[in-house]
């Protein structure tokens, strides 16, 4: 049994969804939206079959309410919220039928380099981040990676604004007291 999407929010009937993508409409949607419900989703530490079940299950119901989600400007917090459910959907699945996934499973978290940030830093950053309270860590990606303004992020985790801000905060503060030495020497 599958979560129900959240619901679009009441927005244009039909006809106007490729006012916001243009002619093409859901596939340059997706070529623009689907990678990055994969970085989420990575961020959420999803084994890489899983991954690609909650990716492919996002978009099927992004297509599904296209008549909505096309007028979303932006449709990022929608998004992440069903990828979010998607992803405990198909991690459920997994465990019902019996597939196994490996806790230690590497996942392609420099996919998308950061120009400013070396490769060392990146990885130190990473490594950091791994050690902080889950919902810091889910909290400070959707800030910091993605952008999110602190009420999608709630929305998407199913917390306050005021909570988020404060494990957004506390991550800042714990990743700081971490990466100090790197701070130090100019380059963090």
């Amino acid at each position: 049994m599958t979560a129900s999407d959240p619901a679009p929010p009441p927005g244009p009937q039909p006809a106007a969804s490729a006012a916001l993508y243009g002619p093409a409409g859901f596939e340059e949607f997706f070529r623009h939206y689907e990678p990055m419900v994969r970085r989420y989703l990575i961020w959420q530490e999803a084994e890489p079959g899983i991954l690609d079940d909650a990716a492919q299950l996002t978009m099927v119901s992004a297509f599904r309410y296209w008549d909505r989600v096309g007028q979303m400007d932006p449709p990022t917090g929608w998004l992440f919220k069903v990828a979010r459910q998607r992803l405990q959907d198909a991690r459920e699945s997994h465990r019902r039928n019996g597939i196994l996934i490996g806790a230690d499973a590497i996942h392609d978290t420099t996919a998308h380099p950061d120009p400013i940030t070396t490769c060392d830093q990146r990885l130190d950053i990473l490594a950091a981040i791994s050690k902080l309270p889950r919902r810091q860590q889910e909290a400070v990606a959707l800030r910091e990676q993605f952008g999110l303004p602190y009420k999608e992020i709630a929305e998407i985790m199913g917390a306050s604004p005021a909570t988020v801000r404060a494990h957004v905060h506390q991550a800042r503060k714990t990743l700081e007291a971490m990466l100090g030495d790197d701070k130090e020497g100019g380059d963090a």
